[in-house]
């Protein structure tokens, strides 16, 4: 892990940028305090957007993940939003 200030990181980016792709993970700091960290990419995560329906496939782990289904469908006539905006007033 490198620590390293935002001024540093702006004079400095394209060999910090290097040191990432190496696998290192860089602490950016701005008054001793941390804002960001930059970590490499990893290759078996990432979105297939070339799919000419439109949709987006997420790939993780080089598989992609099955499209997600809703765990409770509402079946009464009212919505549970419409009630906690009831129960606000």
């Amino acid at each position: 892990m490198i620590e390293v200030s935002a001024d540093e990181l702006r004079a400095n980016l394209k060999n910090y940028l290097q040191q990432v792709e190496q696998g290192k993970v860089l602490v950016i700091t701005r008054r001793g305090k941390t804002i960001a960290r930059f970590l490499p990419a990893k290759e078996n995560i990432g979105t297939d957007f070339n799919n000419e329906s439109g949709e987006v496939t997420i790939i993780w782990g080089g598989k992609p993940l099955s499209p997600w289904e809703p765990v409770a469908v509402n079946k009464g006539p009212v919505l549970v939003s419409d009630l906690v905006i009831q129960e606000r007033r």
